[in-house]
């Protein structure tokens, strides 16, 4: 492959960053965090380094995930951090970069779709271009999008939960909350703050939601068949000591399903505007889940018993946007049953 004519796609989320270089596959699967010094501005590091370090660092540097909940909090650090990994991924060759596909979450604005481009453009890669994580993540998951007929994608990532609702090739219609992982994460800290008087951080919430999640059915087990727990360690709020807790199952599904009820009403909403034609093929094509909270136990009989219709989860959930990525980078400009 001519290496002064890459096309590089970026799955550009909340949690994760994926870059995937084509002729050499993903290339970049890391946080989404940047560490920077605060005297000299500089990056100190991204990605796993920089994610070991939240909650742990001093006074002289900041750790700062770029993106919340979707929305771009700082354009500049997405730039530094673009700038970083793709440096490291092209020895420094940035300009050996033909082509970049910028995948990006449903509901951002046109403000900061421009940004992004701009960004691409300030990378001295004039051919940028963005697209819709949903179209992405449905292609990734292997659903034929350019054909007559109505598929739905709902994407559970980090920041957002996104829904779409894609025929011909495009975006029929689309929605999105702002209700996924990390607001898991934090309502998990909040509960054990009020419940157990001990405050965890956001690593730590993220390992309880991981192992002990679920929302239908049996709650997880171990080897010996017993409901999991995990101790979560802290610090108590009363003494300001060091201290754990033991957390089980069964007060995360409470946490969850409380969680899960705005998204329930997303998501019963973008079917009820769905067009009359494409809804009736929901009943046969179902809807796709994808994204890494769709890895939640029991989250797919959720969704079935809410919409009545087929649910299926992806395959590849974590990848799915930047496997999508793939296949938006090898076409032009065709959309009505086309092939990728």
């Amino acid at each position: 492959m001519d290496k002064k004519n890459l096309s590089v796609g970026v799955d550009l989320g909340t949690s994760n960053l994926l870059i995937y270089v084509e002729g050499q596959g993903t290339m970049f699967n890391e946080p989404s965090f940047i560490a920077i010094d605060k005297a000299t501005g500089k990056v100190i590091c991204v990605g796993f380094e920089a994610a070991k370090l939240v909650g742990k660092n001093h006074e002289k540097f900041d750790v700062i995930c770029p993106l919340q909940g979707g929305v771009i909090s700082d354009i500049g650090l997405i730039r530094e951090i673009l700038i970083f990994t793709l440096n490291k991924i092209f020895s420094s060759e940035i300009h050996t970069i033909q082509k970049l596909l910028i995948c990006i979450p449903s509901d951002i604005t046109n403000t900061e779709k421009e940004a992004i481009i701009k960004l691409g453009h300030s990378l001295g890669i004039d051919n940028t271009i963005i697209q819709q994580e949903i179209k992405a993540a449905a292609l990734g998951t292997g659903v034929d999008i350019f054909e007559p007929r109505g598929h739905m994608v709902v994407d559970i990532g980090g920041g957002t939960t996104d829904f779409g609702v894609l025929s011909l090739g495009d975006v029929v219609l689309s929605k999105s909350i702002k209700i996924a992982g990390d607001f898991f994460d934090q309502q998990i800290i909040d509960h054990v703050k009020v419940m157990h008087k001990i405050e965890i951080g956001l690593q730590t919430a993220e390992k309880v939601k991981i192992i002990l999640a679920s929302l239908t059915g049996s709650y997880p087990t171990n080897d010996d068949d017993d409901d999991l727990v995990y101790e979560a360690m802290g610090r108590d709020l009363i003494t300001g000591l060091p201290q754990s807790v033991m957390l089980n199952t069964k007060e995360i599904r409470e946490i969850l399903l409380n969680c899960f009820d705005p998204i329930k009403s997303v998501l019963l909403s973008a079917l009820e505007e769905t067009p009359p034609e494409l809804a009736g093929d929901l009943v046969d094509s179902g809807i796709y889940l994808t994204g890494g909270c769709s890895q939640i136990s029991g989250l797919r009989e959720y969704i079935e018993d809410i919409a009545k219709v087929p649910v299926y989860l992806s395959e590849t959930p974590l990848t799915a946007v930047v496997d999508g990525c793939k296949k938006l980078l090898k076409m032009t400009n065709k959309y009505f049953y086309s092939e990728v």
